[in-house]
């Protein structure tokens, strides 16, 4: 009864135990973010490869885009400072480093010794990142082109990490900068990880079409000027494609650069999000009778659905889904759909309710799922249908959590208008109560779908939305209509360049060699050739992001205070993030919208 009566305090209080959550998030306390796509099936079904090669032998069969590129050197720690720790040790957290800088991406990060070029079956699709512990002189790191659009299906890039010793050694050689940053007690393996994966994370979104300008604020004598931050953002030092001249030792070696949100949109079009849609749920049990596991059926297109990222925190009694099916088809809106199941039944530890995978009559709890599918033009709808808890025997319970259907969001052919949709799901009285719409630049962490829903990124970073809007509230019976954006909008974020402009070349009949001064802290920093090309950001953002509440005025549940049943009042909260549409395009083509918005401006 002691459990029981403390989950009952738990319900009354959710709204102040999620504020609490939010707020630790939100602070410093955490250890350093390890990406929670990047493992098992979902990471190897990542269609972009890109590969951290460090030789254990000088390998001269690697191409030379550039001066020194080729051979490209043994990595070996000893090179470098063979007091902070084996080499493959350092191997290990430049991994790590890469992996998150690329997490959500459709982006595989692989660590090897061996040249990809040299396996049976070479992926057709892949960017290679030579990384050597030698130091030719004068450069850290240079891709073979910025590869505007990823239009080459294999590139190269170089990393120079004996750079490191000569220029953050602080000896004061050249245009280096003399900090001191990886000596003493900076030498550390996380800051020669950082400094290194660092440089390897900036060729390589180079070779996915990425440029100095997109993070290089228009001050100082650096050239290459760009855009600055967009507002909200933390400063552009700590982002990942300034040009060297723009960053010191301590820069490189103090933390994990990251995308920014310029450079985020533009990676989002180029090789794809690895989240389509991402769910969480604050729910009640409206039954008097315990319940000992979930089940959601929903729809969905695939043949094939799986489960990358689940909410596990203190607000849920159960963590790691499974996903069923398809188990038949089904026929929604004209569209015929595979029919799945989602199932919560493992018990989790963090519950603050009461016991590990109980949930007591009346309790309120809150769950999430993240449906993974990559390099897909748009994301694929999942539609809820039904949402069940199960006693301890799996029999079903006979009251259900309030749910309402809803969709990916289509554009209308008449208007251009982008709009998602709530459908009454079998509830005919449930009623949307209000709807916050956030364009985001960067999908937000599952942990933040909860509470206010202030969206962090999964290494807590806060995001400042684009823009949010709100839906009128109404009955979803006749199917509730959310705007979102229109066709016709510029885009957030826009890139383009013409055969002409300087450093811009036709690379359609391959890269152009252009042998000039490589990633450097000198004024002149070249980046390699420009390839001509447009690209923005996805339609209508990288992700939408929706928080909607939903009430049933007089539905029959069980409240725990009072100990029985009663009529009134459930309210369900609806948090749901999904995936821009890469090729604006190609989606009005297939969808035979009208005229597009010419892909030239640049908001950000």
């Amino acid at each position: 009864m002691k459990d029981l009566s403390r989950s009952f305090r738990f319900a009354s209080t959710l709204a102040s135990l999620v504020a609490l959550v939010g707020a630790l998030f939100t602070t410093n306390a955490f250890a350093a973010p390890t990406c929670p796509l990047s493992y098992g099936t979902t990471d190897a079904a990542k269609s972009f490869k890109f590969y951290l090669y460090f030789p254990t032998a000088d390998d001269a069969t690697f191409p030379a885009f550039a001066t020194s590129a080729s051979p490209a050197r043994i990595f070996n720690v000893a090179n470098l400072d063979s007091t902070i720790g084996t080499t493959a040790a350092l191997r290990n957290r430049i991994y790590d480093v890469v992996a998150d800088d690329y997490c959500e991406f459709n982006v595989q990060v692989i660590q090897t010794t061996t040249n990809p070029a040299t396996l049976p079956s070479p992926p057709a699709r892949r960017a290679t990142i030579a990384v050597g512990s030698d130091d030719p002189g004068g450069a850290w790191g240079q891709a073979q082109a910025v590869d505007i659009g990823d239009t080459i299906n294999i590139d190269f890039a170089r990393v120079w990490a004996g750079r490191y010793v000569t220029c953050e050694g602080g000896d004061g050689n050249g245009n280096c900068s003399s900090t001191g940053a990886l000596t003493g007690a900076n030498s550390t393996l996380d800051r020669w990880a950082q400094a290194i994966g660092g440089t390897a994370a900036h060729e390589g979104g180079h070779t996915y079409g990425l440029q100095h300008s997109d993070d290089n604020p228009n001050v100082g004598n650096c050239g290459d000027f760009g855009a600055a931050p967009t507002p909200g953002e933390d400063a552009f030092n700590r982002h990942l494609m300034p040009s060297g001249c723009n960053l010191n030792g301590a820069d490189r070696a103090s933390y994990r650069r990251h995308i920014s949100n310029r450079t985020y949109g533009l990676l989002a079009t180029n090789v794809g999000l690895s989240i389509q849609t991402m769910h969480n749920w604050d729910l009640i049990n409206p039954n008097a009778a315990t319940a000992n596991s979930l089940a959601i059926d929903f729809l969905s297109t695939q043949s094939t659905v799986n489960i990358s990222w689940s909410y596990t925190g203190s607000l849920s009694p159960w963590n790691n889904p499974t996903v069923s099916g398809p188990s038949g088809t089904t026929v929604f809106k004209g569209t015929t759909y595979n029919r799945f199941r989602i199932t919560w039944t493992s018990g989790n530890p963090s519950w603050g309710g009461g016991s590990p995978g109980v949930l007591p009559g009346g309790a309120a709890f809150h769950i999430g799922a993240t449906f993974t599918g990559v390099d897909f033009n748009a994301p694929d709808p999942i539609i809820i249908q039904n949402v069940t808890l199960f006693d301890a025997s799996s029999a079903a319970l006979t009251l259900h959590p309030r749910l309402p259907m809803y969709d990916t969001g289509a554009v209308d052919a008449a208007d251009g208008t982008f709009a998602m949709n709530f459908f009454a799901n079998g509830n005919a009285d449930l009623v949307l109560q209000d709807a916050v719409i956030f364009n985001l630049p960067r999908p937000a962490a599952i942990e933040s779908m909860l509470g206010s829903g202030r969206p962090f990124a999964f290494d807590k970073t806060p995001i400042q939305p684009w823009a949010v809007r709100k839906c009128k509230p109404g009955s979803p019976r006749e199917g509730t209509r959310c705007v979102i954006g229109n066709i016709s909008d510029q885009p957030y974020v826009s890139v383009t360049h013409k055969v002409g402009e300087k450093n811009v070349y036709d690379c359609s009949k391959g890269v152009p060699k252009v042998r000039r001064p490589r990633d450097t802290a000198a004024k002149e920093d070249y980046e390699g050739p420009i390839c001509a090309g447009t690209v923005r950001d996805p339609f209508p953002s990288t992700t939408v992001y929706v928080i909607a509440t939903f009430v049933e005025p007089d539905a029959k549940h069980y409240d725990w205070q009072s100990g029985k049943m009663i009529t009134g009042p459930v309210t369900s909260k609806v948090y749901f993030q999904f995936a821009g549409i890469r090729d604006l395009r190609k989606y009005a083509k297939e969808h035979r919208l009208g005229e597009q918005p010419k892909q030239t401006a640049k908001r950000y």
